[in-house]
């Protein structure tokens, strides 16, 4: 099974949706209400069904410690420059901290949105796509190469560090969790890596996760979906729909009527606002 990637630049915040809302950059993403305003007119601009947060993919570097750029409505958040050095100031890592920083903001946005009424998508990043916001990825790699242990041990505190986000944004209200490592993905990292490191860690967060989620279900990125089946790590199983539906729709009726699903894939959470291929949606078993 393969999955191609869809462009970033349906994430872009449009220019219009910044004049109406008169939100000013980068303050849209430091405080709660900003965030949670910005994402239902991105909802009805994009005339989707759910509300997405955060707009970026560094909150959860920024709370690690990462040193980030805001940016402004154009160019979003991004690292500025590396927190660490070496792996050995990576190695002295803290677990995540969910009560400062922006990460904080993104989850008091959750809440805002769920007592809302919206059904929200919480976006979570994985451990290499973090790990390389914080240090030189080929200091890394170099690591990875070398210094296998000191690896694991960095891996097993990010992994603990994005499972006490994804539990905090379902206490929250999060309907939905997102979970992508775009850096980690096989086709990046190659097969020995992604089995040895970055696929065996998102492997074991979301088998963690999968007894977590009680009344949300977990989304996994294509490219990580279809990978997991192609090594014989999960299975997956179509539910088709009888009518043209939209992606976001279908994933309401999976929460809504589909209580024993909990983990679907093969898609894009990118896509929801259009309609669903093949009226199909993927529920995703582990091996």
């Amino acid at each position: 099974m393969d999955f191609k990637c869809i462009s970033d630049k349906m994430e872009e915040i449009p220019e219009d949706i910044v004049k109406k809302t008169g939100l000013s950059f980068p303050e849209v993403h430091t405080k709660a209400e900003y965030i949670a305003t910005l994402s239902k007119e991105l909802k009805e601009y994009k005339k989707d069904n759910l509300c997405r947060v955060p707009f970026c993919n560094t909150v959860e570097a920024e709370a690690l410690g990462g040193n980030i750029k805001l940016g402004d409505a154009k160019a979003g958040p991004r690292v500025e420059s590396y927190a660490f050095n070496s792996i050995d100031e990576l190695m002295e890592i803290e677990e995540i901290d969910l009560n400062r920083k922006r990460i904080n903001e993104v989850l008091k946005a959750v809440e805002i949105l769920n007592s809302q009424g919206e059904t929200v998508v919480l976006n979570v990043e994985g451990p290499f796509t973090i790990i390389t916001s914080l240090v030189d990825s080929r200091i890394f790699y170099k690591a990875i190469r070398k210094n296998k242990e000191m690896i694991y041990e960095i891996l097993n505190v990010i992994e603990d560090s994005v499972i006490k986000y994804m539990q905090e944004g379902i206490n929250r209200g999060a309907n939905i969790i997102s979970y992508g490592d775009p850096v980690g993905s096989l086709d990046i990292v190659g097969p020995r890596v992604y089995k040895e490191f970055s696929g065996r860690v998102t492997y074991n967060i979301l088998k963690r996760m999968e007894s977590e989620l009680d009344n949300s279900i977990m989304h996994i990125c294509g490219k990580t979906s279809t990978a997991f089946q192609n090594m014989g790590y999960i299975k997956s199983h179509p539910i088709r729909f009888e009518n043209k539906i939209t992606y976001g729709q279908a994933i309401d009726h999976i929460l809504e009527n589909k209580k024993d699903i909990k983990i679907i894939g093969h898609n894009c959470i990118k896509r929801t606002a259009l309609e669903l291929k093949n009226s199909t949606i993927w529920s995703i078993e582990f091996l």
